[in-house]
């Protein structure tokens, strides 16, 4: 009989161990018997609950060391999470998440020398990656910006406080920068030489800086075909009620303007440039009127054929 009894306290005592709850001194490990374990806390609702109880300071860059892995190479790494304060605070809304990595101990402070780091704002809808103090990537309520953490545009490329030298590699050797603001975008090559801009009012510059027209090239334009619209053509001076100038009068405006007549003069081209339409326009009309007078001339020469066959006649 006393065997047995001490079989069953035996078997009571077990069971009352097995079923047992486990923790450590001051909750710092904690096993609730449903699977879950708690670090730093008693009521773990995942199966690794990890708390730090510690208040994160109120001052910018205070942090708290929240988790660690990390291994040996021929240097020991870690990945170690912080909970930062991005400003002087006393809640959650200037705290952030600082996802960083340490090597042999060094560079464990967040937002000053931590590499290759991730931080995540649970307020304002921040995340930016950088290495050390500098911010590469931020993606700000749906704005993404490259080189800023105060992107106002749904693209904001960044170099320095204001220079755009270097900023954006366009496929070669030599990068240059993309500029935009509110009078339009600005591209321009590594030595700062405008090479495109597009304004706000839909002028374009080839090389300009400040587009005057809707397309301005500072170059030259090397084209298969050239397309242009106009309005109106030069046939007008075939009609019968068009008025053409005598050739003496031609004569007299040549030795006067040494130009011709409604042609604008090399001062005027030099100063205003050529309008290809127009100057176009007003060449074949001045065709069309050299036509008119050689008709003309050759219809006197048939006329005078005519009279030196007649006298020829006569003769006979």
């Amino acid at each position: 009989m006393k065997k047995l009894y001490i079989i069953i306290f035996s078997l009571l005592a077990f069971s009352q161990l097995s079923m047992a709850q486990w923790m450590t001194n001051v909750n710092n490990i904690y096993n609730n018997n449903t699977g879950n374990v708690g670090i730093g806390s008693n009521n773990p609702t995942a199966k690794l609950t990890v708390f730090h109880s510690i208040l994160l300071g109120s001052s910018a860059k205070n942090s708290l060391l929240l988790s660690s892995t990390g291994g040996a190479t021929a240097n020991n790494v870690q990945n170690n999470i912080w909970l930062v304060r991005n400003s002087a605070g006393s809640d959650f809304t200037t705290a952030r998440l600082h996802d960083g990595i340490s090597i042999d101990g060094s560079f464990i402070t967040p937002q000053t020398d931590t590499r290759t780091w991730w931080e995540r704002d649970p307020t304002a809808d921040v995340q930016s990656w950088g290495s050390a103090a500098t911010t590469y990537l931020t993606i700000k309520q749906g704005n993404l910006g490259l080189g800023t953490i105060t992107q106002a545009a749904k693209l904001d490329v960044t170099v320095g406080s204001s220079s755009f030298t270097n900023n954006i590699r366009f496929g070669d050797a030599n990068p240059g920068y993309l500029a935009a603001g509110t009078a339009g975008i600005f591209m321009s090559n590594n030595v700062g030489s405008p090479v495109f801009t597009v304004l706000h009012t839909g002028n374009v510059g080839i090389g300009q800086t400040n587009p005057q027209n809707k397309l301005d090239v500072n170059g030259s334009i090397h084209s298969k075909s050239v397309l242009i619209d106009l309005n109106g053509w030069s046939d007008y001076v075939f009609k019968k009620d068009y008025l053409l100038m005598p050739l003496s009068e031609v004569k007299a405006y040549i030795d006067l303007n040494e130009h011709l007549p409604e042609v604008p003069s090399e001062q005027e081209i030099v100063k205003k440039g050529l309008d290809v339409s127009e100057m176009n326009k007003l060449l074949m009309k001045k065709v069309e009127e050299l036509t008119l007078y050689l008709i003309e001339n050759q219809k006197q020469i048939d006329e005078l054929k005519s009279k030196v066959s007649l006298l020829e006649t006569d003769k006979k």
